[in-house]
C-alpha cells in the first residue's frame, strides 16, 4: 500500500514522499484511520503525517529533478495518483456486481468451454456499447470465474449501480437473442444469474505500461452473489434484498426502487433494432405471488448456503417484445420456482 504527498519549498527540493506497508499489515488493523482504503493516494500534509502515526511508520522521500505538474515534463498529479494506486488496495462501500455462470460448464470440452465464453462476452461488449450509445455511466469490467463472469461498473454511486442493472437486462437479451440464431450446438447453453449490491475491496495487477493494470474485486458483495447463485436454478435471476444510500444521505434506495429506476431507463431503448428487428417495450421486474386484486407481490426470499448462512433475495425477470418476432423471456415466474430442487423460503413479513 502506498500514500505521497508532493514537496516543495525554498528548503525542500523537489519530489515526494511516500509511505509504504505491506498489504498483509493491513487486513490486521483494528482501527485503520479512514484514508487507508478510501480516498486518492495523494494526501494533504495533516493526513500524511496522521497516517503515518497510525500506521507507525517514516515517511521516505524520493528526489525529482523537476516539478511535478510542471508542463515540460509532462508528469501531472493525475499520471503519479494514476501510477501509484496499481499499488494499492481500496475499499467500495457500495457498488453493483453482477455474476454469470454457465450451467453444466465442467461437462463441455476445453474447445466448446471457450466458445461459450467467447459468446457470453460478445453479449456484454454490445451490451455496454448499446448502454454507451444512451449516454450511460457505464465502464464494463469483468473477471472470468472459470465457468463464468463477475461484472461490475468501474463507476461508481447510484446512477452507476442503476447503468449496471439496464447492461444486466441488455445483456440476457442479446443473450437470448444469439440462443435462437447461433446454429452450433452447445454454443448457447443456459446460464444462472445473480446481482447485488455491496462493499468489496479493489485490488490492482500493475503491467509493464505502468498508466495501465487489471483491475480485480473481492468482497461481501462477490461473496454474496456467489452464494446465492448456488441455489439459482437453470435460467433464474437472482437479485440480492439490498439496501443502498442515494445521492443524498438521506435517502435510501432499495433493491425495489433501484429496479424500477433501471426500468425506466431500459425506456430508453424503446425502438432499438435486436437482429432485425425493433423492440417494442422491456418489462424488467420481481416477482411474487399474486394479489386478490390482480397485482402481484415483490416477494422477498431466504436462502440458506452450502455454509448455513442465510441470504435475502428476489426472483427477477427480463422480457423483451419485439416487432414480428415472438418475445425473448429471460428469468423463471415465480411459479416455476417450486421443481425438483427445493425453492427458496418466502419471507411473508417482507412482501412488499
Amino acid at each position: 500500500m502506498v500514500f505521497w504527498q508532493q514537496r516543495l519549498g525554498v528548503l525542500v527540493r523537489h519530489g515526494i514522499e511516500i509511505l509504504t506497508i505491506p498489504k498483509v499489515r493491513l487486513f490486521s488493523l483494528k482501527n485503520p484511520h479512514e484514508r487507508i482504503f478510501i480516498g486518492s493516494r495523494r494526501l494533504n500534509d495533516e493526513h500524511f503525517r496522521e497516517v503515518a502515526r497510525s500506521l507507525e511508520i517514516q515517511p521516505v522521500e524520493i528526489r525529482l529533478d523537476f516539478a511535478i505538474s510542471d508542463e515540460k515534463t509532462g508528469l501531472g498529479h493525475e499520471d503519479v495518483e494514476q501510477i501509484f494506486r496499481n499499488y494499492t488496495t481500496l475499499k467500495t462501500d457500495h457498488r453493483a456486481v453482477l455474476l454469470l455462470d454457465i450451467v453444466g460448464f465442467s461437462k463441455h470440452t476445453p474447445e466448446t468451454q471457450a466458445s461459450q465464453l467467447s459468446t457470453l462476452e460478445f453479449a456484454l461488449n454490445i451490451a455496454e456499447e448499446s448502454c454507451r450509445q444512451k449516454l450511460l455511466p457505464i465502464e464494463m469490467k469483468r473477471s472470468t470465474t472459470g465457468d463464468g463472469f463477475y461484472v461490475w461498473n468501474k463507476k461508481s454511486g447510484p446512477d452507476a449501480d442503476i447503468a449496471l442493472f439496464v447492461l444486466m437486462s441488455l445483456f440476457l437479451t442479446y443473450y437470448a437473442g444469439l440462443k435462437r440464431v447461433i446454429r452450433e450446438k452447445d454454443a448457447t447453453l443456459e446460464l444462472r444469474t445473480a446481482a447485488g449490491i455491496g462493499s468489496h475491496y479493489t485490488f490492482y495487477n500493475p503491467g509493464r505500461n505502468v498508466f495501465e493494470s487489471e483491475e480485480y474485486i473481492v468482497g461481501d458483495v462477490t461473496i454474496s452473489v456467489a452464494r446465492i447463485i448456488g441455489k439459482a436454478r437453470a435460467n433464474q435471476i437472482i437479485v440480492n434484498a439490498f439496501n443502498r444510500p442515494g445521492h443524498d444521505t438521506k435517502f435510501t434506495y432499495s433493491a425495489e426502487t433501484l429496479l424500477a429506476l433501471a426500468g425506466r431507463e431500459l425506456e430508453k431503448f424503446h425502438g432499438m433494432s435486436l437482429f432485425g428487428n425493433a423492440i417494442d417495450r422491456f418489462a424488467f421486474y420481481l416477482t411474487g405471488p399474486k394479489r386478490q386484486n390482480g397485482s402481484f407481490l415483490n416477494q422477498r426470499m431466504r436462502v440458506i448456503d452450502k455454509h448455513g448462512f442465510e441470504h435475502l433475495c428476489y426472483n427477477a425477470k427480463v422480457n423483451v417484445f419485439v416487432d414480428a418476432v415472438e418475445p425473448y423471456f429471460s428469468g423463471l415466474q415465480h411459479s416455476e420456482l417450486a421443481g425438483k430442487r427445493a425453492p427458496p423460503a418466502p419471507v411473508k413479513v417482507a412482501a412488499s
